[in-house]
């Protein structure tokens, strides 16, 4: 039987990019959730996510609800995968993962957020494990209805929306660390949403529908926070707008299975 590896995506609501001139050292400051789970299985044959080849070399088929591309951090997903396959369950994996992350352009703070685990996980240093920091905070008892919008760059992103990202993800972040809670989160990452131009009307429209806490969007992935009751109404409603995944927040961590 092959070795399994779990591994939680991560979707942050709002984020200040820091670049430095080592990858190590380069990352960013913000805040966000860990949700869902992917699984690795290390067999031959090349990397593998979702059924889709994305490289030769290591041994990995990666499997998870979630897309690449959308904003689940999935990219640094597979950078984990690939690493820990070739360096064991270590900081070593994940500073690895972290480096050629930032090498690509495809991500800034996710495996960090990812190696710290918990639910709201909050970047307070940037950088790979072992130089950023990190810290989890609980999440309330309550549903996320996440939504597929689309594909989107992060490199683009990052690139197109600097100026915002660093305005805007600024002032969430010096807020949200005045008073760090789970609405405050919820707030403040729906403001960072309008203000960078994630956030529009048709998605604004479903925080208006009973038991929805807050929502924001992050690249091409909405979503939103459910009290318990209404999390299924709300996940039909959503269907409208992209393909729909519902869970409850809870703890997650990397771990073999």
């Amino acid at each position: 039987m092959s070795r399994r590896l779990f591994i939680p995506h991560h979707v942050t609501g709002f984020w200040v990019p820091v670049y430095t001139d080592n990858p190590i050292t380069t990352g960013s400051l913000g805040v966000g959730v860990l949700v869902g789970g992917a699984v690795a299985s290390y067999v031959p044959g090349g990397v593998w996510y979702n059924d889709t080849p994305l490289e030769g070399g290591l041994g990995v088929r990666i499997s998870s609800q979630f897309p690449l591309g959308y904003g689940y951090a999935a990219s640094a997903v597979v950078s984990i995968a690939k690493a820990v396959g070739e360096l064991g369950l270590s900081r070593e994996a994940f500073a690895k993962a972290h480096v050629e992350e930032v090498s690509r352009r495809t991500g800034l703070g996710d495996v960090l957020a990812i190696y710290t685990g918990g639910c709201l996980v909050v970047r307070v240093r940037p950088g790979a494990p072992g130089v950023g920091e990190a810290y989890s905070l609980p999440c309330p008892a309550v549903y996320v209805v996440t939504l597929d919008l689309a594909r989107v760059d992060t490199g683009v992103v990052l690139q197109t929306r600097h100026e915002a990202l660093v305005k805007a993800g600024g002032e969430a972040y010096r807020a949200f660390m005045k008073n760090p809670s789970f609405q405050t989160f919820l707030h403040l990452a729906a403001e960072f949403s309008r203000r960078v131009g994630f956030l529009d009307e048709r998605l604004e429209a479903l925080e208006r529908h009973r038991g929805v806490l807050g929502l924001f969007v992050k690249k091409g992935v909405a979503a939103v926070f459910v009290e318990r009751e209404w999390a299924l109404d709300v996940a039909r409603i959503a269907e409208r707008l992209g393909r729909v995944h519902l869970e409850p927040l809870r703890e997650l961590r990397v771990a073999w299975i």
